[in-house]
């Protein structure tokens, strides 16, 4: 909710409050005054952003985008990469409402979008594409978006995995030398180690 529509719903619960007893009259300076103090104690816990606005609130946004060269190149390399042209404005409003980023952060977002441009193609039928606008309020370029640690389970689970099929093949090779005594099976079990401690030594 915005400040102004919490204000006017608030004076009009707080004005019986102030009814002078003597002249029977409301006091709606003193109900705005309870208002706006009740806004910034809410405020203060985290109840929302006084000065926060919405899409609607940004006159042509995209024009104001002008005023910051990165934001507004950014934007526009997104614009095309998002490919559905509606709703530029609105779009352009959460992009000045999101502040600037860093570089990396636009490279991924318009590769998101080239992503989703390439995903609505194959939308079913009868659903609606999704326009940038709440794209981008959503937060969708991080959708599927590996995190560090993330990729660091990832990155454990490989090496467990090649640490396995390491042993598995140790043990067979050391299997067949016992049963054959053929040179082969010692060559293998001394590549195979040396597998196994290069890896240590690198976990290490």
């Amino acid at each position: 909710m915005q400040k102004r529509d919490f204000i006017q719903q608030a004076v009009l619960t707080f004005l019986p409050q102030t009814k002078n007893a003597e002249t029977g009259k409301w006091d709606t300076a003193l109900a705005i005054a309870m208002a706006e103090k009740l806004w910034d104690q809410l405020s203060q816990r985290g109840y929302g952003d006084p000065n926060k606005q919405g899409p609607r609130d940004i006159p042509r946004a995209y024009d104001q985008l002008a005023k910051y060269p990165i934001m507004k190149a950014a934007f526009d390399l997104f614009w095309a990469a998002f490919d559905y042209k509606q709703g530029r404005d609105r779009a352009a409003a959460r992009w000045l409402q999101m502040g600037e980023l860093p570089k990396q952060e636009y490279d991924r977002i318009v590769q998101a979008a080239k992503r989703e441009a390439a995903q609505r193609k194959n939308l079913p039928e009868g659903r609606a594409a999704k326009m940038a606008e709440g794209w981008l309020t959503e937060r969708r370029w991080l959708d599927g978006a590996e995190t560090t640690t993330d990729q660091a389970q990832k990155q454990q689970s490989q090496r467990e995995q090649q640490l396995r099929q390491i042993n598995q093949d140790l043990a067979h090779a050391k299997r067949m030398a016992d049963d054959t005594g053929d040179p082969y099976w010692i060559g293998e079990i001394e590549k195979l180690t040396e597998q196994l401690r290069q890896m240590r030594n690198a976990h290490d």
